[in-house]
């Protein structure tokens, strides 16, 4: 079975032309169906999920050959079944995942391993589950936050900032988020953050973050920022805090001695999301904690902007300029 002609005949993929700025990313049509193989399926996407990697595989950085077809994760329906899939799965089924390259298309081939069956009733946005389940490995994997616990959030209004304040009120942690604008503060207290420091454009936050906290610091920091924050969140932790480093939006961390890390009883860790669901069952186990709380209601999914695939480029300008929080996203 392959995909109706309609749907075919308006198939299209973003090819990354080079490395380089948004500019790179073109738009062509698909000029062969894929076909999946044993243990594949053929996905019609409906939405693709737009995520800092892919910025980052497109300059150039950690990217497969150029050129190449962004995108890990998304949205869609079930079109055609290879070979020993499982009898769970069946044409037509809704279902997403957040580890498959080339996901800025109209039709993908995933495997069966990477598929997360999701209900038809979900948003897209809801839907799309790399910034939650990134999220959830956060929030369980660097400390067992009791109540009370004190933790900061960098980037606190962007896709995974959201989710991760969710969680860890889910927990009892007393949440502290910074953001660069007055309106990402008001997104960040509505889904929970008991206090958001602006940091602007030049990225102070220290001395408000003290405050807040009566000069202790916080048990636990979460850095997407990198280049910009990672010094300073170093001392900005409680005696025997954590700060997890798990991005690099303002571009590469600082190096971090050691030997200064002995007097404050401080620790540095990172991590990775596709670490976290390498184990048999983690992606589904993790997936499904999400789903469960999104159907309990006590978790929300970030508000969202669509882009028609044409407008790949423009998309990728919006996250790079911070200029649209929650999650982004194209559609075909």
């Amino acid at each position: 079975m392959s995909m109706p002609t309609q749907d075919t005949n308006r198939m299209r993929r973003v090819i990354a032309k080079a490395p380089g700025g948004p500019e790179q990313l073109v738009v062509e049509p698909m000029t062969e169906i894929p076909r999946p193989g044993p243990g594949e399926v053929l996905v019609q996407v409906q939405a693709a999920g737009i995520n800092f990697l892919d910025i980052m595989h497109r300059k150039g950085m950690l990217s497969p050959p150029f050129p190449f077809t962004p995108g890990l994760e998304g949205v869609g329906l079930i079109k055609q079944l290879g070979e020993g899939t499982s009898p769970a799965l069946a044409v037509g089924q809704r279902v997403a995942w957040i580890n498959v390259r080339g996901s800025y298309a109209s039709g993908l081939v995933v495997p069966i391993t990477q598929t997360i069956i999701v209900p038809d009733n979900l948003a897209a946005h809801q839907a799309l589950l790399f910034q939650a389940i990134t999220a959830h490995y956060l929030a369980y994997e660097y400390r067992n936050v009791q109540p009370g616990d004190r933790v900061l959030i960098h980037a606190v209004a962007g896709g995974v900032g959201q989710i991760l304040v969710q969680l860890l009120k889910h927990q009892g942690a007393w949440v502290v988020g910074t953001t660069s604008s007055q309106s990402k503060a008001a997104i960040a207290q509505a889904v929970g953050a008991d206090a958001v420091i602006n940091y602007g454009r030049d990225y102070t936050f220290l001395e408000e973050l003290l405050s807040l906290t009566d000069g202790r610091g916080v048990d636990l920091a979460f850095d997407s920022v990198g280049a910009a924050t990672l010094a300073t969140t170093m001392k900005g932790l409680a005696r025997g805090g954590t700060a997890v480093s798990y991005g690099s939006s303002s571009g590469p961390p600082p190096v971090i001695n050691p030997l200064d890390l002995i007097g404050p009883c401080t620790r540095l860790a990172a991590g990775s999301v596709f670490s976290y669901i390498t184990e048999p069952g983690e992606l589904q186990r993790r997936a499904s904690d999400i789903l469960a709380g999104i159907r309990a209601g006590w978790l929300h999914m970030p508000e969202s902007k669509a882009y028609d695939l044409e407008l790949a480029a423009q998309a990728h300008r919006d996250m790079e300029n911070r200029g649209a929080p929650g999650k982004l996203y194209l559609t075909h």
